[in-house]
């Protein structure tokens, strides 16, 4: 069955379904009648928040996982990972609320990195339960799409060098939607990044690390490059906020070299019970002490 439609005609997508195969109502729609895998963006739904054009790749999110379950190369996200071998086309449509589907053209999975994983929220309603997404990246053939809204590219970035892998940028770096909790720790953690500053004359900077193979970023709040530190600040000593700060601590050491030392900031001395959490971790303990001054534990003694 030949192809007879050109990028930037519109089609209804009943109709393209009736000529081409393939079902009408998902993101993904592989044909069983013609030689095709159907993508259809869609910007105006939770689930086009993942697509977008870089310039030179069209990133385009997985589907599945808005039951708070990850995303699975299965399905419609298999189609689009054995495309080439099935001798299938990627033909992608960008698809609004209501009316006609407008045709972007014929694509191709990048083979030197198909897909990138993300976090990605469960639910809008609740941004802090978080799933691993698919964004797959595809290669135009027919000239750029028109009409996407712009995505940041990917850092090809190596884990493997060990070292700060992109630019760092000045100061602390969080979004603006913050909750109260989030709030307390990073005043807490301003207050002893003026410490450091002040008494321990120290040079501190803030970084964002783009990891290969994500298009997540890692937000390292504070380091000490006097002191090769890394820390964070928690406005509680509640258990689960201590380990939230530990996993933490400990992912993000790995991308400099050599590894810093362990800080975490809290708003009073820890109890004996975390204290030998925090020294088993190799993890210093950091609390106020009065208007200026602040307490710490060494993990090494």
């Amino acid at each position: 069955m030949s192809w007879d439609l050109l990028p930037g005609q519109h089609i209804d997508r009943a109709a393209l379904h009736a000529r081409y195969g393939g079902r009408i109502h998902p993101r993904i729609s592989p044909s069983k009648q013609s030689p095709n895998v159907f993508l259809f963006i869609t910007p105006d739904a939770e689930a086009g928040a993942l697509d977008g054009w870089t310039g030179e790749h069209l990133y385009f999110g997985g589907e599945g996982g808005l039951d708070g379950r990850d995303q699975k190369l299965s399905q419609g996200n298999r189609s689009i990972v054995e495309h080439e071998q099935d001798d299938r086309a990627l033909r992608v449509f960008l698809q609004p609320f209501e009316g006609p589907v407008r045709y972007l053209g014929q694509f191709r999975l990048d083979a030197e990195l198909p897909f990138v994983t993300v976090d990605a929220p469960s639910d809008v309603r609740r941004p802090q339960e978080v799933r691993r997404a698919f964004v797959f990246r595809l290669l135009p053939l027919n000239g750029a799409p028109v009409g996407l809204r712009a995505a940041e590219p990917v850092a090809r970035c190596t884990v493997l060098q060990r070292t700060v892998p992109c630019p760092a940028e000045r100061a602390l770096l969080r979004g603006p939607e913050q909750t109260s909790a989030q709030m307390a720790a990073r005043k807490l953690l301003q207050r002893y990044e003026h410490h450091a500053r002040r008494e321990l004359r120290a040079d501190l900077s803030g970084y964002r690390i783009k990891v290969a193979g994500s298009v997540t970023e890692l937000v390292v709040d504070l380091y000490d490059l006097t002191r090769n530190e890394l820390v964070v600040a928690r406005s509680t000593q509640a258990r689960a906020a201590v380990r939230e700060a530990i996993g933490e601590l400990h992912d993000l050491a790995r991308y400099f070299a050599p590894e810093p030392a362990r800080v975490l900031v809290l708003p009073d001395r820890p109890d004996e019970d975390l204290s030998d959490l925090l020294h088993r971790q190799q993890v210093s303990a950091v609390w106020p002490i009065g208007p200026r001054d602040f307490g710490r534990t060494d993990p090494s003694s």
